[in-house]
């Protein structure tokens, strides 16, 4: 009896070696018969990753020969090495035997999932090449939204680099800077800047107003096209109320510094000719 179990077990396994020894060399022969078609994939991606890099060099250096803008020429060279891998996945995905039909449908319904989970990813990088092309602002610029302000220093795909004015670096994601109001004070070349004074009534306004118009005309910093302007604003209970008016060139001179320049200047001046101002309310 226990012999006869015993050859019972030993015949089993037997069978279950033969079909194991079988099923392995079934798949030692279809990694042979596939083995060159995954090492030529593999081949094609790790090409893919150098040739996207040099057709994205290459694009760029026709771009700057053809004078194109440099937002310009980031879009296009970036957009343009996305393709080259995108092409060179693809290949080999092919040269792998992957039937691309059912690669296809099956990326078709993860592209939907993808897309909820990835929406700000997405939305982010979308903005970032509408940014890249319209162009609202470039290096170099002061911008400014509701939640952040500062020197653009650089814009990528996905978020644009702000040195605010502390120093502290701002990464502000560009769907921010695309669906919000961007104030951009040096698109221009010139900004205007305003001076609020009030000048007690018994003053002498007339010798005031010479004296506030001849300390703007006289800075460096100040526009003369236009000129300096200075306009009563309001009749206040107590004293009147002055607005002067100049223009700054934003990109070359600080429009706040010089503002301050021009108050130290004017408050001086009034002093010295017996001139005394009212604080400035509201």
């Amino acid at each position: 009896m226990v012999m006869r179990a015993l050859a019972s077990v030993l015949g089993l396994a037997n069978t279950l070696w033969q079909d194991l020894e079988t099923s392995f060399g079934e798949f030692v022969a279809e990694a042979e018969r596939l083995l060159p078609n995954l090492l030529t994939a593999l081949v094609v991606l790790v090409l893919t990753v150098p040739a996207a890099r040099i057709i994205r060099r290459r694009v760029e250096r026709a771009l700057r020969r053809a004078n194109a803008q440099r937002h310009v020429v980031v879009v296009v060279a970036t957009l343009a090495s996305y393709a080259a891998v995108a092409i060179g996945v693809v290949l080999a995905l092919a040269v792998g035997g992957v039937n691309l039909g059912v690669l296809i449908g099956s990326l078709g319904l993860a592209t939907v999932a993808l897309g909820f989970a990835l929406q700000d990813i997405v939305s982010n990088f979308s903005a970032g090449i509408v940014l890249l092309l319209e162009h609202p602002f470039t290096e170099g610029d002061h911008i400014a939204i509701a939640e952040a302000e500062g020197e653009v220093e650089e814009i990528h795909i996905r978020a644009t680099r702000l040195r605010a004015p502390d120093g502290q670096l701002v990464l502000v994601p560009n769907k921010l800077l695309f669906i919000q109001v961007v104030r951009n004070s040096t698109a221009a070349m010139r900004r205007r800047v305003e001076v609020l004074v009030e000048v007690p009534y018994g003053q002498d306004v007339t010798r005031a107003r010479e004296l506030l118009l001849a300390t703007a005309a006289e800075l460096e910093e100040v526009s003369d096209d236009p000129e300096p302007r200075l306009l009563t604003e309001d009749l206040g209970q107590g004293a009147r109320r002055l607005r002067l008016t100049f223009w700054v060139d934003s990109r070359s001179d600080d429009p706040a510094r010089v503002r301050s320049e021009l108050l130290d200047t004017a408050e001086k001046r009034l002093r010295d000719a017996g001139i005394s101002l009212a604080p400035v309310e509201g």
